[in-house]
């Protein structure tokens, strides 16, 4: 098992309350936003993992080797223009290495539990065929621009983004791939953002699944931080 994650935001709306302290390392529950995140990657048996970090986030694989000693690191170091781009990289790494992954944002705080469940049904079948992503939802809606996704009975997502119509659940930052599917995203950089790229995979016709998980939080301002201790002082309960 094989996962990624996409640490290379600057993390701006963080900054007026936790300075210099770049995103990946600001504290939730006194551990590193990070940590819960390769912590539930694991649960999810992922042993080796890519991790994307941009210019300014140095001291985060300085603290992931020291944390996760057992896990298999790959770095990638970019200044990338988007989150596409990470997305894309990341993405790629893996793909040469394995036929399906998952992939996290770094700011995407979900328990151990929901992404372990997430990673044993991302890539069952739909009606149509094995899907060609899978994208983690959530009911619990607390961003300032969610990224609406309606699934049908089968588990296909059908709309999504400005499509959605029923918006009863939200993208909260967990992903799956194909290898197939890394393919046709090479040597383009067409899409502006992930979830431009996501909508029009949708659009294209191709399978995706939606897995519905509980609470989830992207943590992307101070008072999310707060959010998301409460959120996960739950996780073992």
């Amino acid at each position: 098992m094989m996962a990624g994650i996409i640490a290379g935001g600057l993390g701006t709306r963080l900054s007026a309350a936790y300075g210099s302290t770049v995103k990946p390392l600001v504290p939730v529950l006194g551990v590193p936003l990070v940590h819960h995140v390769v912590a539930g990657l694991g649960s999810a048996g992922a042993k080796s993992m890519v991790l994307l970090h941009n210019s300014a986030g140095d001291e985060v694989r300085t603290y992931l080797e020291s944390a996760f000693p057992a896990v298999i690191w790959t770095f990638i170091r970019a200044d990338t223009p988007s989150s596409w781009a990470s997305f894309q990289l990341v993405s790629m790494e893996l793909a040469s290495n394995t036929d399906r992954f998952i992939v996290s944002t770094v700011d995407a705080l979900i328990s151990p539990q929901d992404v372990a469940r997430f990673s044993q049904s991302a890539f069952e079948p739909l009606s149509d065929g094995v899907p060609a992503g899978t994208l983690g939802l959530t009911a619990f809606v607390d961003d300032e621009k969610p990224l609406w996704a309606d699934v049908d009975d089968s588990g296909r997502v059908v709309r999504l983004g400005p499509d959605a119509t029923d918006q009863k659940a939200v993208t909260c930052g967990l992903y799956a791939l194909r290898r197939e599917t890394v393919r046709r995203m090479q040597g383009t950089f067409a899409h502006s953002s992930l979830r431009e790229f996501w909508t029009a995979l949708v659009r294209s016709g191709e399978p995706v699944r939606g897995v519905l998980l509980g609470k989830a939080v992207d943590v992307d301002r101070p008072e999310d931080v707060l959010v998301a201790e409460r959120i996960a002082s739950c996780f073992d309960a």
